[in-house]
Order: structure tokens, then sequence, then C-alpha cells
């Protein structure tokens, strides 16, 4: 499978024969026919192995900590760190280039459905029941947060930036990201006591 991903990831769904992918594995053509019936089966097996991989990636993000909100706090971070990685980047850039002619791997990016957003839904949740986030609608503020922490940095990383791979950039931009989704962008008004 991660042969195939590598063939389908650099060269595209339409230019990736099985021929190519039975050359990559060692093994015969008729091998891959025997368990895909076409190469769409075989692009559509290979994007459910990496959504299942990504899936257990997305344990490492699982943690406890003293309360919600910074059990939230250290779960987006993590999810930051997946997010960039080489692995889920590959995934969304295969799922993007190929949606337009399999329309059914779209579940693979789609925000309410997949399973980032659901944990994070759980966190926010969580973090709202005690009393650390507004109770404005969970869904909407999930969204938000996966926006600010993730969104940037992840279509930076699919265009080719290197901004990314520092560990002490990443680090850099989740706090200020985080200052930003906890306080909001508006400038807080000062009251001038009177004497």
């Amino acid at each position: 499978m991660d042969i195939a991903l590598g063939l389908f990831t650099t060269q595209g769904f339409t230019a990736t024969s099985i021929e190519q992918v039975a050359l990559a594995c060692s093994a015969g053509k008729h091998t891959i026919y025997r368990r895909f019936k076409s190469k769409s089966d075989l692009f559509l097996a290979v994007m459910e192995f990496q959504k299942k991989k990504f899936i257990d990636l997305l344990v490492r993000i699982e943690c406890k900590k003293e309360s919600p909100l910074e059990t939230l706090k250290e779960s987006c971070r993590r999810l930051l760190e997946l997010i960039v990685s080489d692995q889920i980047a590959n995934l969304y850039r295969i799922t993007i280039s190929e949606v337009e002619h399999m329309p059914e791997i779209a579940s693979n990016l789609q925000c309410e459905e997949s399973p980032s957003f659901l944990r994070i839904l759980d966190l926010v949740i969580a973090a709202q029941k005690s009393n650390e986030l507004d109770p404005i609608d969970p869904k909407f503020l999930t969204t938000q947060l996966l926006q600010v922490m993730t969104g940037y940095p992840l279509n930076e990383v699919l265009l080719g930036s290197k901004e990314f791979r520092s560990q002490s950039k990443r680090s850099k931009y989740f706090e200020k990201a985080w200052i930003l989704f906890m306080r909001g962008a508006k400038k807080k008004k000062v009251r001038k006591r009177s004497v």
C-alpha cells in the first residue's frame, strides 16, 4: 500500500499504472489484479489504508491535563504536529488532486466528518461544560479553532513551504495562534478610572 501511495502521490492517479505498482512491489501485474479488480479499486484501497493510518495516529493527540482547556490546548498542539507531517500532507495532496475523479474520497478531508474534528469537538464541549470557553455553538467554535491552529500551517506545507519544518517555528506559531483563539482579535478597551 505504501509503495502504491508513493506512486499515486508523486505521479497522480492517471499517470500511475498497475504495471508500475507491480514492478515497484517486485510482484506480477496479475498478483495485483487478483486483489484489486481495477486501478480505481487499488487507489480506493490505498486511500482507505491511509485514512486508517491517520486515525491510528490521532491516538497520539489524546492526553489528560489538569483541566479540559489544558487538555484541549495540548491536543491541538499535538494535532498541529501531526497535520504538518509528510504522511498527512501526502494524504491531503492526493485527496485534493483526485477528488474530482473520485468524489467518494472527499470524506477524507470533510471537516465535520473527520476523526480529528470529532475529537477536538468533544474537548471543546468539555471545556464549555467546565466554563472555560464561552457556550457558543461548539461545532462552529471547533471549526474556527482548527482553522487557526492547523489551516495556515497545512496550507503552507501543501504549497511546499519549509516554514513549519522547524519544531521551534511550529511552537511559536502555535502559541500565537492559541492566544488569538482565546482572546480574539478585538482590542480591549481600557476603562479610565475617575479620580
